[in-house]
């Protein structure tokens, strides 16, 4: 359906409907410039298709912790004051409707509060019924959560109306297709049935950090049955290098046994032509003998034994050709390949490639700029991505990436800013990250939308995002 079409089924719904009530009262009206504000965000900062809509009153507006609480899902926050779902209902379609998502979570808690001017359950429940109408017309199939208003000390007294309401609109949401209800009560009560107070702040309304902590746990455990959980490349960075030593054989073979999705290598040429896999430019850490590579003959390179130091098991690794480690890499798999010397080596690769199975994808990486910018010349059917792990001098290349043609960018995580993936996206570009072995940041990069993630720890990390 064409946006033109989305908003004139909005503007007929609105104009035969319960939003007419209460568009002109001048406490819906207060609202505009939130929503504006809304809307200024909309054209200014870009955000992933498969993001969850967080949408309501102000415990959403007030969930400062929101992104980091559902990582690795993508959110968009949109939460608003005090408001009502005869708010709601008014600029719904101004929320919502600008935004591909995975799902769209709901929470507005102040319909009945104990004033003169509270509604009936029963037309709490029907304005639920009109929001999703409003939903419905540019989100048709997207999951619908709608959170359970919360009891409160502050608005005890009318528990048993918001309770109502609860049932009333659960009861909705299980006739409904792709509508939930997120149960939440039970967890908020006492054994006596009173709310919990250490889950409030002073004013007994709002939650504090335990209780958003509590939400996230339950309103995640609801998501994650039903919104497909993100999935992003896990790279194992010079191998399962936190298990075996970096950069062998035996580091890669372990990799692909521990399922990575690519396995990422670093390479110099030797005195004598030959490509050799080390991140060093001299073979000192490693291997206890202080060797330049490039000054060094693959000959003398490989007499030097590079896995004793990562324990007795490895004795006897050797720093291996880079057609060795091609030999392991399975059918469908992926090589990464880090250029750590210059555009010198990308001759004697394109023969070594050349020479690999089909089924092998490679990917180039480099930190020199010229050096990435000539090897996507050289290999125009690989990806490329540029290395970077200075914020000021991101800023002074990224637009030189797109004159490059290559594919994107592969960040330090410690530099990786929502804003600054959100420029990467403007670009048309894509984002990898390094070298990530923490499981709560491999979940916020996940969150900023990056591609894939390498590690030393590829089994763990797997695992911590959940697949």
């Amino acid at each position: 359906m064409t946006r033109s079409l989305i908003i004139l089924f909005a503007i007929l719904l609105v104009s035969c409907s319960p939003a007419r009530k209460y568009e002109n009262l001048p406490e819906v009206k207060s609202w505009e410039k939130d929503i504006q504000s809304f809307e200024a965000l909309d054209k200014s900062e870009s955000y992933p298709s498969n993001a969850i809509l967080f949408t309501g009153s102000s415990s959403i507006r007030l969930w400062s912790t929101l992104k980091n609480d559902m990582a690795p899902y993508s959110v968009i926050q949109r939460g608003f004051g005090g408001s009502k779902l005869s708010d709601f209902i008014v600029y719904a379609n101004r929320i919502v409707s600008p935004h591909p998502c995975s799902a769209i979570v709901i929470f507005i808690a102040n319909d009945i509060t104990g004033s003169e001017k509270d509604k009936s359950p029963a037309e709490v429940a029907s304005l639920f019924s009109y929001a999703l109408k409003i939903i419905r017309n540019s989100h048709p199939q997207t999951p619908v959560f709608w959170v359970e208003v919360t009891p409160t000390p502050s608005r005890w007294k009318v528990w048993p109306q918001v309770k109502e309401a609860n049932r009333l609109i659960k009861e909705k949401c299980g006739k409904l297709e792709n509508t939930y209800f997120i149960n939440t009560s039970s967890s908020f009560l006492n054994t006596d049935g009173t709310p919990k107070d250490e889950f409030f702040i002073s004013d007994k309304l709002h939650l504090n950090a335990d209780g958003y902590k509590l939400w996230t746990r339950l309103i995640k455990e609801e998501i994650n049955k039903k919104v497909q959980y993100p999935r992003v490349e896990i790279i194992a960075h010079r191998g399962a290098s936190y298990l075996a030593p970096e950069n062998t054989v035996a580091s890669a073979n372990l990799a692909w046994k521990l399922a990575a999705d690519a396995v990422e290598c670093d390479i110099y040429l030797s005195s004598d032509g030959k490509i050799v896999v080390s991140h060093d430019g001299n073979t000192k850490r490693t291997t206890g003998e202080n060797l330049t590579i490039k000054n060094t003959s693959a000959a003398d390179l490989r007499r030097l034994d590079a896995g004793l130091w990562k324990g007795e098991a490895y004795k006897g690794e050797k720093i291996p050709f880079f057609e060795e480690i091609v030999s392991t890499v399975p059918a469908g798999k992926e090589l990464v390949v880090e250029i750590k010397c210059g555009p010198e080596v990308l001759i004697p690769l394109r023969e070594t490639i050349g020479k690999a199975s089909k089924d092998i994808k490679f990917t180039f990486i480099a930190f020199d700029f010229n050096t990435i910018a000539l090897t996507k010349k050289a290999f125009p059917g690989n990806s490329c991505y540029w290395l970077c792990s200075d914020s000021v001098l991101l800023r002074k290349n990224m637009g030189q990436v797109k004159e490059t043609g290559i594919e994107g960018f592969s960040l330090s995580y410690n530099i990786i800013t929502p804003e600054t993936a959100s420029q990467i996206v403007n670009l048309g570009k894509e984002l990898f990250t390094w070298t990530v072995d923490d499981a709560d940041v491999a979940k916020r990069m996940v969150s900023l939308g990056v591609k894939g993630i390498t590690t030393n720890r590829p089994d763990y990390i797997r695992q911590q995002l959940g697949y």
